[in-house]
Formats: structure tokens, sequence, C-alpha cells
């Protein structure tokens, strides 16, 4: 068996531990959009999100799947460009800092926006 790493697999970790689940894995066949997950809480499926792999813009040559990821990006709707944060909840930067102190504060922010959502209803 394949050993479980990376930072994609570190997110679907910490997003099971809180009761979320991928329903859809897909990409818009923009060159930003390495690929997206479409992820519905467990518990009510009306609560759910895009968490959307964005390709750094400045990436040059071939690029293969996974490779130059920049931007990891939550939002309530699909993004539509690169740059989009119309609709933003969080989001990593993959520079700078370490992965799982930035994991941790996205995480975080899933928490609330869940909170709210729950909440709300």
């Amino acid at each position: 068996m394949k050993k479980q790493s990376g930072y994609k697999y570190q997110i679907e970790q910490e997003l099971i531990k809180r009761n979320w689940e991928i329903i859809e894995i897909d990409s818009n066949h923009e060159w930003w959009d390495d690929e997206h997950w479409i992820i519905q809480f467990k518990h009510n499926s009306e609560i759910k999100f895009y968490l959307c792999f964005v390709v750094d813009p400045m990436f040059e040559g071939e690029r293969n799947k996974g490779q130059g990821i920049y931007d990891i990006k939550a939002s309530t709707d699909l993004l539509t460009s690169w740059n989009d944060s119309g609709t933003l909840i969080a989001s990593i930067s993959m520079t700078k800092r370490k992965f799982n102190i930035k994991l941790q504060e996205f995480i975080l922010e899933l928490e609330n926006f869940k909170k709210g959502k729950t909440t709300a209803n």
C-alpha cells in the first residue's frame, strides 16, 4: 500500500475528522484549476463548499497535475478565475510559513463557516 502523504491527503484527513466529506473531485479545464473538490457536511447536505487548488499564474514550462499549486481556496461557489475571492471562506497560501500551522487556521475558518450555517437554521 502506498504511503499517504502530501498536502491534499492532510487536508482530506482534517476534513474527515470534522465530519466533512468529499462528494466530487473535478477540474473545470481552466489552466489555473488543477482540481477542485465539492465538500459537504455529513450531517447536513445543505452545508457545502468548493475547495479549489489554484495553479501559480507565474508557473512556467510543462506542469504535471498537482504541481505549481500556490493557493488553496475554499468558497461557497465555484471560482470563476484564479484570483476570484468573491465567495471566499478561507484560503491557504502555499508560500511562506509552515503548512501544518496554516492548515489548522484554514480548518478553524471552515469550522466557523459550518457553525454559522448550523446556527442560522
